[in-house]
């Protein structure tokens, strides 16, 4: 069955690319919802997060679905490496920021006015130094640290080089997980587990 989203005509007028409103939003409520399929979509217009990241949008209907998160006071972020077209992206669809793995691409978003969110995969202990020095180089607005579940073991050797903020992400899927991280620090969780979402 397909899944129908009601969106407004037009594109939210002006981006608002506010690390701040995005920063207080997360003190309030520190999840975003993550959506890789459009049937997820409703439910988290539904819920009370205030962003919303999508992984692998449709490139056609991409429009539509970040203005229905904008229409309904949440921010919507795209990740980058999975869709071409940043400028297109900040300037024809407004999306208030992207999520990319790539240095490059912050400087990029930058650029556009758009919030900035740098992943950082740390699949083993050596990856974090080139991690950490990625992050100095590129200065995104925020980070995103995966996996999450790894996060308390990390955190502080990631606090004493970067004072940024710090979303958690993959494999918080317990209440319990989410608790954890936020209780070592992490701003907010990013995650698809919608019995997680508010």
């Amino acid at each position: 069955m397909a899944t129908r989203i009601v969106v407004p005509h037009a594109r939210v007028s002006a981006v608002d690319g506010s690390v701040t409103r995005l920063l207080d939003a997360f003190a309030r409520v520190p999840i975003a919802a993550v959506i890789s399929r459009a049937e997820e979509l409703p439910r988290a217009l539904a819920s009370q997060v205030p962003a919303v990241f999508f992984l692998r949008p449709p490139a056609f209907h991409l429009g539509p679905l970040v203005w229905a998160v904008q229409a309904r006071g949440k921010m919507a972020f795209v990740h980058i490496d999975l869709i071409a077209g940043l400028a297109f992206l900040a300037r024809e669809i407004g999306v208030n920021g992207i999520i990319t793995s790539h240095s490059a691409l912050v400087a990029a978003a930058k650029a556009e006015r758009v919030i900035a969110i740098q992943r950082l995969l740390l699949y083993d202990d050596l990856a974090l130094p080139s991690a950490l020095a990625a992050l100095d180089h590129a200065r995104p607005d925020i980070v995103e640290v995966l996996p999450g579940v790894i996060f308390p073991l990390v955190v502080d050797r990631i606090r004493a080089r970067v004072p940024l903020p710090i979303i958690v992400g993959g494999f918080v899927t317990e209440p319990e997980q989410r608790n954890a991280v936020l209780e070592r620090g992490a701003l907010a969780i990013s995650t698809g587990t919608t019995s997680l979402w508010p």
